[in-house]
């Protein structure tokens, strides 16, 4: 909740800390399928695509300060999971990539990009296992111009029997997640100054893979 604060306007803050508490309202844009997940190389495959940046501004019921409001928006960082069975995958390469959308959008990335292989393993759900990459640079896309985009890759997926290319094409579509929190203010300041410190308090870069397709 304080590093919410940090992000918002100095005369906003001190309205908040004034009123004792505060409702956060957070709306998360992210890029997901529109179709069900798609089974390649005899694993399903899911794209998440990471917000890296917020906008914050104001909550106003009856012209009066309620709380802020945070966007969770773009530039996004891709991550690429794989899910499948103990035993049949090892890993799994990307060895080129695209996404494409409205507007005759066409963005091949680089190869240095999706650089390294994925090694499956096991997850808390048993008889499946998973793979994730992070691919990068960072993309920034218009997302009032690309409401829809389409990702093709071509991947090689290692299985007990050898090595096969194949090809996974994912169509995405623009959501929008909203979630609240009401938290009292000085409370939070009080335990932010007691933990700051702590190693167990600092936030993760990228948050943990997905249990499920």
């Amino acid at each position: 909740m304080m590093s919410t604060m940090r992000l918002l306007p100095p005369f906003l803050c001190l309205c908040l800390l004034l009123s004792g508490c505060i409702h956060i309202h957070t709306t998360r844009h992210e890029y997901t399928a529109t179709a069900s997940p798609t089974r390649v190389g005899g694993c399903v495959f899911r794209a998440e695509f990471l917000p890296q940046s917020q906008e914050s501004g104001l909550a106003l019921s009856a012209m009066v300060i309620g709380g802020a409001t945070v966007s969770e928006v773009g530039p996004f960082l891709l991550r690429l999971h794989a899910f499948g069975t103990p035993g049949d995958q090892r890993w799994f390469e990307i060895r080129s990539l695209r996404l494409s959308g409205p507007g005759n959008f066409d963005a091949p990335m680089e190869p240095r990009g999706f650089a390294g292989r994925a090694t499956f393993e096991p997850t808390k759900t048993p008889g499946q296992t998973r793979a994730s990459l992070l691919l990068g640079p960072h993309l920034r896309l218009d997302e009032k111009k690309l409401p829809t985009l389409v990702l093709d890759a071509n991947i090689a997926i290692a299985r007990r029997r050898g090595v096969s290319i194949e090809h996974l094409r994912i169509p995405l579509k623009l959501t929008k997640t909203g979630s609240g929190k009401t938290t009292y203010i000085l409370a939070e300041i009080w335990r932010d100054m007691h933990q700051r410190d702590s190693m167990d308090n600092l936030p993760q870069a990228l948050p943990p893979p997905p249990e499920s397709p």
